[in-house]
């Protein structure tokens, strides 16, 4: 059997190692056990080009602002001033949702926040009020953290 050559449809990873009976695995969904417990290096440093990482930069960074914006939209007292800043965001996050979709078309499908193979910023819970508008990956980890909260 040959080397898959899409990545898992489950989690994105393009970390493929082989079975002895010669199938293909996701590394990511199920580690290889015959390997030390030590954390695999992470191979989204080894896949993407420069360009890449610049528009996943430049999505981070649009969460980031949307979530400011959105912050002091809330503050706002004056109900028509807010009707036009909710507007202006809600073009914004149209704008950084397209961002994000040429980010998958190009292959980034995982979390934005995720630096050498550790995330460091939870989808929920998070105290600093922090949230994604937008998420290329196709993991769910949203999902995960829900599930682990008390």
């Amino acid at each position: 059997m040959t080397r898959p050559i899409k990545p898992c449809h489950i989690c994105g990873s393009n970390n493929w190692w082989q079975r002895p009976d010669g199938g293909w695995v996701c590394g990511r969904c199920h580690p290889n056990p015959n390997l030390d417990a030590s954390p695999v290096p992470s191979v989204v440093e080894e896949q993407y080009s420069p360009a890449v990482f610049a528009l996943r930069d430049r999505v981070k960074t649009g969460n980031d602002k949307l979530l400011r914006a959105w912050q002091q939209i809330i503050e706002i007292s004056d109900k028509e001033e807010r009707g036009y800043q909710e507007d202006k965001w809600e073009k914004a996050r149209d704008k950084l949702h397209y961002l994000c979709m040429e980010l998958q078309v190009k292959g980034y499908v995982d979390c934005l926040y995720i630096e050498n193979g550790k995330k460091m910023r939870r989808c929920l819970d998070n105290p600093d009020g922090f949230w994604c508008q937008v998420c290329p990956s196709l993991r769910p980890y949203w999902e995960e953290e829900l599930i682990d909260l008390p």
